[in-house]
Formats: structure tokens, C-alpha cells, sequence
């Protein structure tokens, strides 16, 4: 009977390779380390952003009963009263001092009404800022309200009050912002406050319109307000509490 014998012999550079793959390990180990923490810290910013600012919403504005608007807007089932201003700390009907971006444009006191449904509301909006103007020239038509025209009081070129109706503004680029209720279909502009009207003047629209069944209606300002974001677009424009917002109907 044969025997064999069977000696093993190391494939040269076995060793070495081996020797560099175990030098190789620690660095794999802290790479991982690096990528856990850069993952941890992406979900702790993830995390920030969802509770303190997807899940942040404004408080509710609830409509006051029934009362006589200006104008030749009828009386209404509810009134809601806002204001726009050019920066939050700038408010003078409804001033939020503890705001975290005093410097942002704004509807005050907040941005999410509730009105109740198949019912007249009438609207008095405290307008401040100064003409931002609209790229389509288009949305300085009124639409979806009662009689299909606003009341306004403003102050012409020599700084004197004056008051009047109307279904558009004269001329778009005198719109500082605007409200509109898409799914209702109102949309009303709003003329920016002339340079020469006095110092803290503003100029007060009103106007009315109807709602339907219950349900949550998204409202935005049509004109890119949000200063120092990309066309505009950015920061008060993105963010519920200032420039947009939801009218529960109900």
C-alpha cells in the first residue's frame, strides 16, 4: 500500500497579504464608525426638521359672528381680520414680538382660519407692505366674490385718503401681495401702499365670498415676496404661519 505524504506549501505573498488585510481592518473599523455617525447625525437633522418645522403649524384664527363690512360687501356669517406686513416686527394691527424671523413678510396674526361652510365670510385685510408687483399681469383681476369687487381705502400720489370699488387694480405692478383660495376660486390682489401715504398708514381691503361644503382649503400670496430666496420663492413663501396657509371650513 502507497502512502502519501502531502506537505503543504504557502503560496508565496500568502502572508504578506495577509498581514496587510489584518493592517487593513482598523481603517474599515473607523471608516464604519465615520458612517454611522454622519448617519446618526442626518437622522437627528431629519428629525429636527419634521418636529420643528413640517409638524409646526400656526394657531387657529376662529371667525367672529356676523357684522357689517365697509363698503358694499353685505352683511356676513363670520369676519376674519389680517394684516400683511413687509417684516413681522414691523406689525402694527397685530404686532408678534417673539416671532423667530422678525424679518420675514407675514399675514398676522396667524394663517389657518376657521369659518363655518355654506356660509357668506367677509375679509378685512390691513395692508402695509409697498408694491412688490405681479409677474402675470393676469392675476390682478379680482375673482370667485360676492358682487365681483372689493372695497379699498388707499392714499394716492400726494399722500390723500381716498376710497373706492373695484373688480382689478389699475395696475399690476402696484400689488404688494395677494389672497387667493384656489379649490373656492377667489383670488383678490392687493395694491401696495403708496410712498407718499403717511408713516404708518396702511391701506384696508375688504371683501366677501362664499363657502361650500366642509373641508380644508389651502390659501397662498401669489407674489414672490420671500426677499433673499431663490425668485422669491423661499423662506415666508414655503412656510406656514406667514404667506400661506388653510381655511377650514366646517
Amino acid at each position: 500500500m502507497r502512502k502519501y505524504l502531502f506537505i503543504y506549501k504557502p503560496t508565496p505573498g500568502c502572508y504578506v497579504r495577509n498581514k496587510v488585510e489584518a493592517q487593513r481592518s482598523p481603517n474599515v473599523g473607523r471608516r464604519l464608525v465615520v458612517v454611522l455617525l454622519g448617519a446618526a447625525a442626518l437622522i437627528a437633522l431629519v428629525a429636527g426638521f419634521i418636529t420643528g418645522f413640517a409638524l409646526k403649524f400656526p394657531p387657529t384664527l376662529t371667525a367672529s359672528p356676523a357684522r357689517l363690512a365697509q363698503g358694499n360687501q353685505p352683511a356676513q356669517n363670520a369676519f376674519i381680520h389680517l394684516e400683511t406686513v413687509a417684516s413681522v416686527d414691523t406689525a402694527i394691527t397685530f404686532p408678534r414680538p417673539d416671532d423667530p424671523h422678525p424679518s420675514w413678510v407675514s399675514y398676522l396674526p396667524t394663517t389657518t382660519f376657521k369659518v363655518p361652510a355654506n356660509s357668506v365670510v367677509t375679509m378685512q385685510i390691513d395692508q402695509e407692505d409697498t408694491p412688490s408687483g405681479l409677474r402675470n399681469p393676469f392675476w390682478a383681476n379680482a375673482q370667485g366674490i360676492i358682487g365681483g369687487k372689493f372695497h379699498m381705502t388707499y392714499f394716492d400720489d400726494k399722500g390723500n385718503p381716498q376710497a373706492g370699488d373695484f373688480s382689478a387694480l389699475d395696475d399690476p405692478a402696484n400689488a404688494a401681495h395677494t389672497f387667493g383660495i384656489p379649490d373656492l376660486g377667489v383670488f383678490v390682489p392687493l395694491e401696495g401702499l403708496n410712498a407718499a401715504a403717511p408713516p404708518g398708514s396702511m391701506n384696508v381691503i375688504t371683501f366677501s365670498f362664499r363657502t361650500g361644503k366642509p373641508g380644508i382649503y389651502r390659501w397662498q400670496c401669489f407674489v414672490p415676496c420671500g426677499a433673499g430666496t431663490i425668485y422669491g420663492n423661499g423662506g415666508p413663501m414655503q412656510t406656514l404661519g406667514y404667506m400661506s396657509g388653510f381655511l377650514v371650513v366646517q
